[in-house]
């Protein structure tokens, strides 16, 4: 699909991305905004004036500070992207967020401050690119031979410089600006009516789309609103005092009709997952956010569901709040709702809302009633949509005993952060979908063979897909399933499979030990150590029967959690092995640091036998290995001379296709490979 497409390339822009994170990181500012404007409105209810109006100021001071934090943000992201000093790139972006807001009057009448959003995050981009364009001037390099005052020097004359273009990149635009007005009627020129049917329409459009992109539209487009605003107190005050007809459209028209929950009516969305959500992850998060859209703060659910990159979920947010103004429009038009005859502050929960501002008038607060359950019944087949593809929250709904041939897995729910990975997660949804409709997984066993003896000491179990047709796969499904964060489902789904094939196993063979490959996801999940050893408890398995196999990406990302998990499985007896030893760059490292039962080499090194470098480097492996007295094991072996070289160098366990490539547990029983006896060489 064209839009999903287009939406995804959105959402791996990384401009676009910036923007959208640099709106998230000043969430917690805008949400001590809203806590503060709550609390006043609150304190003027009860006559607690003096500290209300306290309250009220330090909200506002802080809604003034959110432009210039996004600056700070963007201008910090830009320069690590561009890979330039962060200090020059801040000091710079905020001076000329300054001076050009002074330059064109955009001040916040409350406190002398700059609180234009689209010049915060112009003058950031603007900033960024020349700073970064002139660094490849030899005069704003800086070279790390020269001083520290050099240095500086360049520093600070790119930022002069940069200055100085913006400002006259701003300068010579106000001029063309003044320019084409003494030329051109503004007449001429179209903007938006805040009166007007029509241009109210696209306003709500327009800010609808700013939110697709994770940019909060109300304040993009704050002009209209304060002109709005402006108009409806004077329109109020008229027709107290003169009789005038109130206008349909007034500033709370937004606030009470077309953003009850926050834009996009989202207290439908909220009340929508509350009542059908399947997955536990999205009733939890509407629960979580409930009280906020009460309050019209909806950026949780925005982010969390998420709506913003988001090519399902856009289309209701924005079908929503449009047809909310059409209705709305209509029934203040046609006299079926008194016109808004009060201003109240947007915080104000719905229902009440609409009784208060139409002057008491029940019809209000049924008209808007009547729009949450429309919105509720718009944004329900895309909701279902979403909760049938569990884009970041409870991913597990999607399987079934068609797609896991044995007992359900218990599932786990997660919430991921929001996009830009959402093209992916789709997917890769997709794949995982069509497996679940043309069959089913299965485990194979690849047998681990000690070559002193020549006798089978066990094997690894390894996942693979069966089609209707009996074709077997090999798992490229994983990277699906990793991209979903499924992979601890999927590797407690083979440890209970394996499990119960091993209960099989040591009834023919006692001394038989089964390794088990565990993602680093699944390792750090919590009380993992615990959920191995209940499982493994309840089987007729004792521990030393299993093997658990890491790779070193999971001895990256934790290593004193590591460290600890690998201790207590030892502890109660189950081996642990590093998988793919000489893949990675920090191999000798981590055989300094943990100890492992087992050390399985990788086929790689296997590979490059037939030189002499390559048998070096083997040798050294091997060593290495040794030094830590762990079980050697090599994988790969495919060749008799491969076998020879690996023999010589007193390595005893080796695992490939020489003896045995991964067969079915039947072929196992079949071929009577589970008594212990001599091996023979498979015709490969």
């Amino acid at each position: 699909m064209p839009i999903f497409t287009r939406m995804s390339q959105l959402s791996v822009n990384k401009y676009l991305v910036a923007v959208s994170n640099v709106f998230l990181m000043a969430l917690p500012l805008v949400l001590i905004s809203t806590f503060c404007e709550l609390i006043a409105l609150l304190c003027d209810y009860f006559n607690f004036n003096d500290f209300g109006q306290t309250v009220h100021y330090v909200g506002q001071t802080t809604k003034v500070m959110i432009p210039i934090l996004v600056n700070f943000y963007l201008a910090t992201y830009l320069s690590a992207v561009k890979r330039i000093p962060k200090g020059i790139v801040i000091a710079t972006s905020l001076t000329v967020f300054f001076i050009v807001s002074y330059q064109w009057d955009l001040i916040s009448p409350l406190i002398p401050l700059p609180n234009s959003f689209p010049i915060s995050l112009l003058t950031a981009y603007i900033s960024c690119e020349v700073i970064a364009k002139l660094r490849k001037i030899r005069l704003f390099k800086g070279k790390t031979d020269q001083s520290f005052i050099d240095i500086s020097m360049s520093m600070l004359a790119g930022s002069i410089v940069t200055i100085s273009i913006a400002l006259s990149i701003s300068f010579l635009f106000k001029k063309i600006c003044e320019q084409l007005s003494s030329l051109i009627p503004w007449s001429f020129i179209p903007r938006l009516d805040p009166t007007s049917f029509i241009d109210g329409l696209i306003y709500e459009m327009l800010r609808g789309l700013f939110w697709a992109i994770g940019v909060n539209g109300h304040h993009i487009l704050h002009s209209y609103k304060t002109e709005l605003y402006n108009i409806t107190l004077v329109n109020i005050t008229e027709w107290h005092n003169f009789g005038i007809e109130l206008n349909v459209l007034s500033t709370n028209f937004y606030d009470f009709f077309t953003g009850i929950g926050g834009s996009g009516n989202m207290l439908s969305l909220v009340l929508c997952m509350l009542f059908f959500a399947k997955s536990k992850g999205y009733k939890l998060l509407a629960k979580a956010a409930l009280i906020l859209c009460l309050f019209n703060v909806n950026e949780p659910i925005l982010y969390g569901i998420p709506v913003i990159f988001n090519p399902i979920m856009i289309i209701p947010f924005l079908l929503v709040p449009t047809v909310s103004f059409i209705l709305a429009y209509g029934a203040i038009y046609m006299d079926i709702v008194p016109p808004l005859s009060e201003i109240h502050s947007w915080l104000m929960p719905p229902f009440i809302s609409g009784y208060m501002a139409t002057g008491g008038a029940i019809s209000g607060a049924v008209l808007q009633l009547l729009l949450v359950f429309i919105g509720i019944m718009i944004y329900l087949p895309f909701f279902k949509l979403m909760d049938k593809r569990s884009l970041g929250i409870g991913v597990s709904d999607i399987f079934s005993n068609r797609l896991f041939t044995s007992d359900e897995i218990e599932s786990k729910t997660r919430l991921t952060s929001f996009i830009p990975s959402l093209h992916d997660n789709l997917r890769a949804q997709k794949k995982i979908e069509k497996l679940q409709d043309d069959g089913e997984f299965i485990l194979y066993y690849q047998p681990q063979v000690d070559i002193k003896n020549n006798s089978i000491v066990g094997c690894e179990a390894l996942i693979r897909f069966r089609d209707h047709q009996g074709k077997i796969l090999p798992p490229t499904f994983i990277s699906d399933f990793n991209q979903l964060g499924l992979m601890p489902e999927l590797d407690l789904w083979v440890l209970d499979n394996a499990i119960k094939a091993a209960e099989k196993f040591i009834i023919i063979n006692p001394k038989f030990k089964l390794s088990i490959n565990i993602s680093p996801d699944t390792v750090l999940l919590k009380n993992f150590v615990s959920i191995v050893k209940e499982r493994i408890g309840n089987s007729s398995l004792s521990f030393h029967h299993v093997e658990l196999e890491f790779t070193e990406e999971l001895l990256i990302l934790d290593e004193e959690k590591v460290t600890k998990i690998i201790a207590e499985l030892q502890y109660i007896g189950i081996s642990v092995a590093l998988d793919d030893f000489g893949t990675g760059y920090s191999s000798l490292a981590y055989l300094s640091r943990f100890e492992f039962n087992k050390v399985k080499i990788d086929r790689s090194l296997v590979l490059n036998l037939d030189s002499l470098r390559g048998r070096e480097l083997f040798k050294i492996a091997v060593q290495l290995g040794k030094i830590t007295q762990a079980d050697i094991v090599v994988e790969g072996v495919e060749k008799q001379v491969e076998l020879e070289f690996i023999a010589s160098l007193g390595v005893r366990y080796i695992q490939g296709f020489y003896f045995y490539k991964p067969m079915a547990e039947d072929d196992l029983f079949q071929h009577d490979l589970l008594i212990p006896r001599q091996c023979e060489v498979v015709d490969n």
